[in-house]
């Protein structure tokens, strides 16, 4: 019987950006779980003021618990930071960390700095925070077609500046030895959010498999994608026997 897919999204994102990854695994007989992380989908302000990373973990928490055995977890961006803490908490078949972010500081780039600036004050008030649609397309999706694009803007929204704050301090940490399970990493090498060098020190704080997708950026789960991003991921998954 093969493993539940437990797919979690990024920052500003929500389960409508895992589509395509969703029905790519459901296709090839995975039962799959993408759930939104509170105060996503629909995106709520309020909410977020009030939401910190443990609730995010929490929540995790639960969509895990819900499974009736340990899944594979596919994580994006924070989503795969995400991945790692639950990891290290409850069992899971095996974790891939697509264009992850890693504990710790929150790594920068210096093409993300002058789009980041701007909400730093949000980000120190704890405050939500909204990326611009030029800091989206410059940054994340760049390496997409224009109608592609146009697809996928409409789903970012606001994120927990408290969220981000954890993040930038590096608050969240996760220990190594305590990810027991299998880990792959997937990381674009033409990331501008977060540098391919952090997925290469992510596979060798897990001694993890590394696949880099050349010529990509950090929006490996697009639709146009699938063939180079998820196909790989499928292969290693059907390997884990």
């Amino acid at each position: 019987m093969k493993p539940p897919i437990l797919l979690l999204h990024g920052a500003c994102s929500q389960p409508a950006h895992l589509r395509a990854w969703e029905a790519y695994f459901a296709s090839a007989g995975y039962p799959c779980v993408a759930p939104a992380l509170p105060g996503h989908a629909p995106d709520d302000r309020a909410a977020l003021a009030r939401l910190g990373i443990k609730d995010y973990l929490a929540a995790v928490v639960a969509a895990r618990s819900a499974l009736d055995r340990p899944p594979v977890v596919i994580g994006h961006s924070l989503g795969g930071l995400l991945a790692q803490q639950l990891a290290a908490k409850m069992d899971c078949a095996a974790i891939v960390l697509v264009a992850s972010l890693p504990p710790g500081p929150l790594p920068m780039t210096l093409m993300a700095l002058p789009h980041f600036s701007p909400l730093a004050p949000a980000v120190l008030l704890g405050r939500p925070i909204l990326p611009t649609r030029l800091g989206l397309e410059v940054l994340a999706l760049h390496d997409l077609a224009v109608a592609e694009r146009e697809e996928i803007l409409p789903d970012f929204g606001h994120e927990s500046g408290r969220v981000y704050r954890s993040l930038v301090f590096g608050r969240v940490r996760v220990e190594a030895r305590a990810v027991r399970c299998p880990v792959l990493v997937l990381h674009g090498e033409a990331d501008r959010l977060v540098p391919v060098a952090v997925g290469r020190r992510l596979a060798r704080r897990y001694g993890a498999e590394l696949i880099v997708v050349p010529g990509h950026g950090h929006w490996l789960i697009a639709g146009s994608l699938l063939e180079i991003a998820a196909a790989p991921v499928l292969d290693w998954i059907e390997g884990l026997g």
